[in-house]
C-alpha cells in the first residue's frame, strides 16, 4: 500500500481514492487550506503502478487559486489519464506510487548559458502565441539547446524564427512523494 511521505502526496492520494470511488473532486476554500498550500503554484501529479507510468497530469501555469486545489485537480485528472490505456483498478492501489512535482513560477530567461536541463524547465512562446514547455530532467535531453529545440517543435515554432523573437521562461521543479 502506498504510504505518502509528504502532505503533498497525501492530498494527491486521498483525492485519487475519492475520485476513483465517487467520481468527485472536493476542493477547499482558501480559509480551510494550510498556509504552505495557499501559494498559487502549478504542479504535476504522476501515478506509477508496478513501475509503469499510468497517469500524469498538470500544467506549467496554475489553474486554481491555490496549490492544494491544484493537487486535487491533477490527481483526479491523472486517474482519468490512466484510463486512456487501461483503467486504474482498485486492486492496483497497493502497488502504486505517487509523485507531486511542484513548479516554481516561471521567470524570463536572462542568460541561457546559466540554464541546466536537469534542473530547469523551459517555456517557449512566439509572437503568435504558439507556446510549449519541456520539464526539467526530461529523458533524452542533455543540453539546453536540445531542450529549446524540443519546446519549439512542440509549439510548432519554425526553427528559422530567431531566438530574440521568442519569449523564453524557465522554472524549477521539486518532487514530493
Amino acid at each position: 500500500m502506498f504510504e505518502p511521505r509528504t502532505i503533498y502526496a497525501k492530498i494527491a492520494y486521498d483525492a485519487l481514492l475519492l475520485y476513483m470511488k465517487t467520481g468527485k473532486k472536493i476542493f477547499k476554500e482558501e480559509a480551510e487550506v494550510p498556509s504552505a498550500l495557499k501559494l498559487k503554484l502549478p504542479c504535476f501529479v504522476s501515478i506509477h503502478s508496478n513501475g509503469k507510468l499510468r497517469g500524469n497530469k498538470g500544467s506549467v501555469e496554475p489553474q486554481h487559486n491555490c496549490l492544494y486545489n491544484e493537487i486535487i485537480e491533477n490527481a483526479a485528472s491523472a486517474v482519468d489519464e490512466a484510463g486512456k490505456t487501461e483503467p486504474l483498478k482498485e486492486g492496483e492501489l497497493h502497488n502504486i506510487t505517487l509523485a507531486v512535482d511542484v513548479l516554481s513560477n516561471p521567470k524570463p530567461v536572462e542568460n541561457k548559458s546559466l540554464l541546466k536541463p536537469e534542473k530547469h524547465g523551459v517555456i517557449v512562446e512566439d509572437e503568435s502565441g504558439n507556446k510549449a514547455y519541456v520539464l526539467p530532467n526530461t529523458e533524452g535531453i542533455d543540453s539546453i539547446e536540445k531542450q529549446m529545440e524540443v519546446a519549439r517543435e512542440k509549439a510548432g515554432i519554425d526553427a528559422k524564427v530567431p531566438q530574440d523573437k521568442l519569449k523564453v521562461l524557465n522554472f524549477t521543479m521539486t518532487r514530493y512523494q
